[in-house]
């Protein structure tokens, strides 16, 4: 009931100034400051915070059956509502949909913009196995990830792409992307693939997104230090905006624009850095993800 009623104030602007500002008074004297989401959620442009509070009215903020941490989750979704542009998002990887609705989010909070779900939904993982937790869920996730968007309501904001998606990429229906999140195949062949196929239908200026950029045991990190931040059509910028989010920009192609691109990772990482509390710029080290 608490919550509920928490989540229908911060949908208006005198709630969410209140809520501010009492939270900034209990922060000041040493509470609330290990306490992450929701309360953080303040931080953000007043419709994105409204759109989190719809969202969290129905589905609860740590999710049930998801496999990305809420902070993670906060951190793509403020991502994806800053960055400016038009066009689609398009997932890689989407389980039973938890991510997805933090994307659908962001756009219906924009006022633009539809996403694109991608994922065989049968759990596949690297190296063509499957991922145990597959199997409480019969073996498919579809029925799971329908459920959420239904509950959600989201399923006007998102088509689901059901295939391999490098398979799906060849028929991408869509339109230009402005933000890919690449959380499918974590393996480097299997991050190389998923670039490959869709860096093409990222818009000039687009951002792309890996997740799983801290896990020791996944190439992700590898592909992208070694391959992605050396092209010469890449902006290495926002960079880390979360030990385990990184975060590129396709060149706009005309160098005088280039601004455009600097102005938003202005904006992203003053956002970021005003509540993530172990997040890295650019250039900066790589801090350990805690429970790591």
């Amino acid at each position: 009931m608490l919550g509920q009623s928490y989540y229908l104030s911060c949908r208006t602007r005198i709630g969410r100034v209140t809520a501010r500002a009492m939270l900034g008074a209990l922060r000041r004297i040493g509470a609330c400051r290990s306490f992450k989401l929701p309360l953080d959620a303040l931080s953000l442009p007043g419709p994105a915070t409204s759109g989190l509070m719809k969202l969290w009215s129905r589905l609860h903020w740590m999710g049930e059956d998801g496999m990305m941490p809420p902070d993670q989750l906060l951190a793509i979704y403020r991502l994806t509502y800053t960055w400016p542009g038009d066009g689609d998002v398009v997932e890689l990887g989407s389980w039973t949909g938890l991510t997805t609705c933090y994307l659908a989010t962001a756009c219906a909070s924009r006022g633009r913009g539809h996403v694109y779900a991608v994922d065989t939904f049968a759990g596949t993982k690297e190296g063509g196995t499957s991922y145990d937790a597959v199997a409480r869920h019969g073996g498919t996730t579809w029925p799971a990830f329908r459920r959420r968007m239904r509950e959600a309501d989201l399923e006007g904001r998102v088509t689901a792409l059901v295939g391999d998606t490098v398979e799906q990429a060849k028929a991408y229906p869509g339109n230009p992307i402005r933000v890919l999140l690449i959380d499918a195949d974590h393996s480097f062949e299997g991050v190389r693939r998923d670039f490959e196929a869709w860096w093409p239908h990222v818009a000039p200026g687009g951002l792309i997104v890996f997740h799983d950029y801290a896990m020791p045991e996944a190439g992700v990190r590898r592909y992208v230090d070694e391959i992605v931040t050396r092209r010469d059509d890449v902006e290495v910028s926002p960079g880390c905006v979360h030990p385990n989010v990184f975060a590129v920009a396709k060149e706009l192609g005309v160098r005088g624009e280039a601004r455009v691109i600097r102005e938003a990772v202005a904006e992203v990482s003053a956002l970021c850095a005003a509540t993530m509390s172990g997040a890295v710029r650019v250039g900066e080290g790589l801090a350990p993800v805690a429970g790591a």
